[in-house]
C-alpha cells in the first residue's frame, strides 16, 4: 500500500504541474484571440458560445482542480490508513488541506481577483506537500541510523 500512497502523492504533484500548464493554455489561447480581433464581455462568458484556441484549457483547469485533484487528495488519506508508515496520516492530511485551501482559493478569486495570485503562488505548496509526501514514504526509517559518522571511532584496548 506504501507503492500506492507513493504513486497518488506524485499524481496530485503532476497534477499540479498539468493545472499550471492547461491555465496558460487557456490564458494564451484567449490573448491571441482577442489579439486577432476577438471581442470577450460578460454576455460573451454567459453565453457560452464563444470558441478560441485554448478555451478547452480553461475548462480543464477548472474542471481538474474542482474535482480530480481533490478526489486524488481524499484517496490519498484512505491509502495513508494502510501504508502503514509513520507520517502518512499527517501528511495525507497536509496534502488535503492543502489542496482545500486551494479549491477555495479559486474560487473566491472570482469575487476578490488579488487571491488569483496567492492561487497561483499556493500551486507550489500544494506541489510540494505532494511531492514530499510522496518521496518520504519510500525513504526507510533506519535510513539515517545506517549512514556512518563522520567522525572516525577511537578504540582504546
Amino acid at each position: 500500500m506504501k507503492v500506492v500512497y507513493r504513486v497518488i502523492a506524485y499524481l496530485i504533484a503532476l497534477a499540479v504541474v498539468i493545472q499550471a500548464a492547461s491555465i496558460a493554455l487557456g490564458f494564451f489561447g484567449l490573448t491571441t484571440w482577442i489579439e486577432n480581433g476577438g471581442t470577450l464581455d460578460k454576455a460573451a462568458v454567459e453565453s457560452e458560445t464563444t470558441q478560441f484556441t485554448g478555451v478547452g484549457g480553461l475548462a480543464f483547469h477548472g474542471m481538474s482542480g474542482t474535482t480530480i485533484i481533490p478526489a486524488l487528495g481524499l484517496l490519498l488519506i484512505i491509502c495513508s490508513f494502510f501504508a502503514r508508515s509513520k507520517g502518512a496520516i499527517t501528511w495525507s492530511l497536509i496534502v488535503f488541506g492543502c489542496i482545500a485551501a486551494q479549491v477555495a482559493l479559486g474560487i473566491f478569486a472570482h469575487v476578490l481577483y488579488l487571491l488569483g495570485a496567492v492561487h497561483g503562488l499556493f500551486a507550489f505548496g500544494v506541489l510540494g506537500a505532494a511531492a514530499w509526501a510522496g518521496f518520504r514514504i519510500g525513504r526507510p526509517a533506519h535510513a539515517a541510523a545506517a549512514v556512518p559518522s563522520a567522525t572516525p571511532r577511537v578504540e582504546v584496548s
